[in-house]
């Protein structure tokens, strides 16, 4: 963000929407020169189309899910190492590229916006559109805030248009309680100004920003940032969750299939794939016996997280492998009897896999190459098994960013604070008792049900990129990331029955060198060098 350059405005013949080519009749060129921009309704929306991208690049939009404890990555992909292991600094958060650590690239998009709001109110277009176009980017900027606060903390507001003569000594951070004002205002203009449901897929809506101001006022209202239990900022989340529940989406009944249609009954805001614009999460997840390289697998520890059919959490502690006697798991046969959000979501040892089973026992056809499985699974969810995996097979179906289910999990929690526990059990249990999942309702009070909470939310948002996010948000992540990931090695005995051994995949720095500066990523030590050391870096993370 803060190099001393000038930022041409240009556009880079990217198709970031599916749409786009509906839209956009013109000829393809590398650069725009401003007059051309802001006179020219197709190009305004292309440069508009291209800010899409400040939310999140194409094959980053699924790579979040490298960094929460439910998945492990044995090629250190986005540098997730850092991480996992607990040795991040101010001096290797670049490794960490733009899939998490977002500061730089994320100011090189407000830049683009900044300099769209300079010259738009001059545009003469037709004003529907341009109001239309405003109220977009007013979307896109919110959701690059929100990103960069989630990840940082308070981070500098900047609607300039900075240039190779800005005082960059002059750049100082917002507060936390700032950035959230300026987010959710706004927020509530893009409410105001779009019609809740876009007329193009992958746009902005009135439904998207509120969804977005859902998670927010989420985070804004846990613990991380609302050390004093501020009630009202709960309410806020609440409402802003309920905000969404009259609005015609219902919870899908086929929890498999979902993540793989475009028109899902639960999908407030998605980012679509299509052969002409792509990416290659099928192939990147896919089973190694078809090809797939694995980059990142489910952990044991969320394999023992998934319920029994009678509620019961049956591995509570994935270390040592503690069996709940409470349960109905069956350590012979440990597939049986689970959550259907398990078979939805996890290819385990015996899944049915297109025309065969998945092996992933030592041996086995899914685990004989350098690309197989450390964890003894790979991820099913997202996974188009009708169109088979390759390195040119390209995802085609849709990865959700906001969805009915999570609306009502932020409610939940929201309710919980506020003290009024039969609402966050109702929300809770329409999650769990739809067609489709029907598992046992929640009736737990007090802490128990809020660690039911927390429960149900790595369940149901498994691999969607929530988990990073939430332990922290929570401030659990002192437990969560001191736990080792754990994987399994699977033997088949000569009877055909199975032993499972459990073994760490993580170093022990995991367990030995958590501190609470990791609830926040630290600004690259170059970015505060490059601002004459006005920005504040967090605590914990000072040079010394």
């Amino acid at each position: 963000m803060m190099k001393k350059i000038i930022y041409l405005v240009s556009i880079t013949w990217i198709m970031l929407l599916s749409s786009c080519s509906d839209v956009l009749d013109i000829t393809p060129t590398d650069r725009y020169p401003d007059p051309a921009v802001w006179q020219d309704e197709n190009l305004l929306k292309m440069f508009v189309n291209e800010q899409y991208s400040g939310i999140c690049t194409k094959d980053n939009y699924y790579k979040i899910m490298y960094f929460g404890d439910d998945i492990f990555s044995k090629y250190n992909e986005g540098g997730c190492d850092l991480i996992r292991e607990n040795i991040l600094t101010a001096d290797n958060v670049g490794s960490l590229n733009n899939i998490l650590h977002v500061w730089d690239n994320s100011y090189k998009f407000i830049h683009n916006i900044n300099v769209f709001f300079k010259n738009i109110e001059g545009s003469p277009i037709d004003e529907s559109v341009k109001k239309e176009l405003i109220a977009e980017m007013k979307f896109i900027r919110a959701y690059i805030y929100a990103k960069l606060i989630w990840a940082y903390g308070g981070v500098p507001i900047i609607e300039e248009a900075f240039d190779i003569n800005s005082d960059w000594s002059q750049i100082k951070r917002n507060s936390w309680d700032e950035c959230v004002t300026y987010i959710v205002k706004n927020l509530d203009e893009v409410i105001a100004d779009l019609p809740d449901r876009p007329s193009e897929r992958n746009r902005a809506s009135g439904n998207a920003a509120r969804a977005l101001k859902s998670r927010v006022l989420l985070y804004d209202a846990s613990i991380l940032n609302n050390p004093s239990n501020d009630k009202q900022k709960w309410q806020r989340a609440a409402d802003a969750a309920a905000a969404l529940f009259d609005k015609g989406y219902t919870l899908a009944t086929d929890y498999q299939k979902m993540f793989l249609d475009v028109n899902c009954s639960e999908f407030i805001f998605a980012k679509e794939f299509s052969e002409t614009y792509y990416c290659q999460l099928t192939f990147y997840i896919g089973t190694a016996g078809n090809s797939g390289l694995a980059l990142a697998v489910p952990s044991l520890n969320i394999v023992d997280a998934y319920e029994t059919i009678d509620g019961e959490i049956p591995v509570t502690n994935s270390e040592l492998g503690t069996i709940n006697p409470k349960s109905m798991y069956d350590s012979s046969n440990p597939y049986v009897n689970r959550d259907p959000r398990f078979y939805a979501s996890i290819y385990y040892n015996g899944a049915d896999f297109m025309d065969r089973k998945i092996e992933t026992y030592k041996g086995g056809y899914d685990v004989t190459n350098q690309d197989a499985t450390m964890t003894g699974y790979y991820i099913r969810k997202f996974i188009e098994e009708d169109k088979g995996i390759s390195q040119t097979r390209h995802y085609t179906g849709p990865f959700p960013l906001f969805r009915l289910s999570e609306m009502y999990l932020n409610y939940a929690e929201a309710q919980y604070h506020l003290g009024n526990e039969d609402l966050a059990r109702e929300y809770i249990n329409k999650i769990r008792g739809r067609e489709g999942v029907k598992m046992p309702p929640v009736t737990a009070t007090g802490e128990e049900l809020l660690n039911k909470i927390y429960h149900e939310r790595m369940i149901e948002l498994a691999f969607e990129g929530h988990r990073y996010f939430d332990v922290r948000r929570w401030k659990i992540a002192e437990k969560t990331e001191t736990t080792h990931i754990m994987g399994q090695e699977i033997i088949k005995n000569d009877d055909g029955t199975f032993t499972y051994n459990r073994h760490p995949l993580t170093q022990d720095s995991r367990k030995n060198e958590w501190k609470d500066a990791f609830y926040r990523l630290p600004i690259a030590f170059s970015e505060i060098q490059r601002s004459n050391n006005s920005l504040e870096q967090n605590s914990g993370y000072e040079i010394k």
